[in-house]
């Protein structure tokens, strides 16, 4: 095992310091509590990004050297539709694969050579090119519910069987969600689903594996209803004063026990 490795299992969040990432102090420790997990239990694996933009969230699979394969699909827009809001659009200037490796390289964290990227949307992409299958899938393209939906298909038809997949941005595509667990129920999949740090919601098919890892497995007890939920606390969000939210997110905080390492 790589220093840098070493750094995964210690969920260091100075692997994403070199570039910039869309991604919280608490996305960044679930992403990298379910890396430390896989590579831990599977001694290696294989990774698949939908959405790369500049390669903030693929630095610490790049430095680990437990990832052997590192698949990037973007289909590189310059922006996209997001349902944060109506008529929402987010814009990504020099947006390329190109100046994605740039900075990958320049970071020292390894060969990028081990990256194969897809100037594709996913739904565009020949599974069959996806030669090693991935045991973690991180979805974080574009934030609609079609696209959320349409990426988790194309995911679902390379990954590992015991893999895990990754939503970013849960609080925007949550809706998809509901589709994409009525799927899995319907075809009798065994999966558990955890609400992490952030805003990353994470699909286990291996069940196992949450209650392997500290961290994943205090998130496991402490979102144990989350999803049923959810609902709620939309409504409440939707409909009770901004200043009354506010003070229930506060007094919640400060009632949960700390994070584990």
């Amino acid at each position: 095992m790589n220093n840098r490795a070493q750094l995964v299992d210690a969920l260091d969040l100075s692997l994403f310091g070199q570039i910039p990432s869309q991604t919280s102090t608490g996305d960044r420790r679930s992403l990298l509590a379910v890396q430390r997990a896989v590579a831990r239990k599977h001694g290696e694996y294989t990774y698949l990004e939908i959405g790369s933009h500049l390669g903030g969230s693929l630095q610490p699979h790049l430095a680990d050297d437990r990832c052997k394969r590192i698949y990037s699909l973007d289909p590189r827009p310059q922006q996209q539709p997001d349902e944060r809001s109506a008529g929402f659009v987010v814009y990504y200037p020099e947006n390329s694969t190109k100046k994605m490796l740039e900075l990958l390289s320049s970071t020292g964290y390894g060969d990028v050579a081990k990256i194969e990227c897809f100037d594709l949307d996913a739904s565009m992409v020949d599974p069959g090119r996806i030669t090693q299958r991935p045991r973690i899938a991180f979805i974080d393209g574009e934030h609609t519910r079609a696209a959320v939906i349409s990426d988790f298909r194309f995911c679902m038809r390379v990954l590992s069987s015991d893999g895990a997949a990754l939503f970013h941005d849960f609080s925007i595509i949550y809706p998809a969600l509901r589709e994409i667990f009525a799927e899995l129920d319907n075809q009798n999949r065994t999966y558990l689903p955890v609400k992490l740090d952030g805003e990353v919601f994470a699909i286990f098919f291996d069940p196992d594996l949450p209650p392997s890892d500290p961290f994943l497995s205090f998130m496991l007890g402490r979102h144990k209803y989350f999803w049923a939920t959810y609902g709620t606390s939309v409504w409440l969000r939707k409909w009770l004063p901004a200043p009354v939210v506010t003070l229930l997110r506060s007094a919640w905080r400060r009632f949960r026990t700390p994070l584990p390492e």
